[in-house]
């Protein structure tokens, strides 16, 4: 794991600060805890690669071996995801959430790419905009929270 997390360094991927605040007893450290990147296991990486693509746009940076990729969002250095490819389908258990344009025509390609929606519905007034959401799984298993934020209506 110290490999990898070196390889992540090395190609510059930058952190993400925590949104919560450390509890008041947390030491204080020089360089605070950051998110490097996302893990997530699947049991064909080419598959997974071409998934990740297809729905989110996101591009390969570095393949370390047969069966690990990095991948990073359009755009952007970080944060990104690390694919480990694994027969084992009980450590694939990965989960996150992304913001994105359009809801439906997410949910739309996630299942033309064999992703399987679990048709979830959330809807709720966030400040001045509305978040409305859905999960689904990868084809590997792994659970995506896809949210769409809009301008409220008056």
């Amino acid at each position: 794991m110290k490999s990898l997390i070196a390889a992540a360094a090395g190609l510059g991927l930058l952190a993400v600060s925590p949104i919560a605040a450390q509890p008041a007893t947390a030491p204080a450290a020089a360089t605070p805890p950051r998110i490097i990147m996302l893990r997530f296991f699947v049991a064909d990486i080419a598959r997974g690669e071409a998934f990740y693509a297809k729905v989110f746009g996101m591009r390969t940076v570095q393949k370390l071996g047969e069966g690990v990729r990095i991948m990073v969002f359009p755009g952007s250095q970080s944060p990104g995801i690390i694919l480990i490819q694994s027969p084992e389908e009980r450590t694939m258990n990965g989960s996150f959430i992304i913001q994105v344009d359009d809801l439906n025509d997410t949910l739309a390609r996630v299942a033309a790419n064999g992703g399987k929606l679990k048709n979830t519905k959330f809807e709720q007034k966030m400040g001045s905009e509305i978040g409305r959401s859905s999960h689904f799984y990868d084809p590997d298993g792994n659970e995506i929270e896809v949210l769409q934020m809009s301008p409220a209506k008056k």
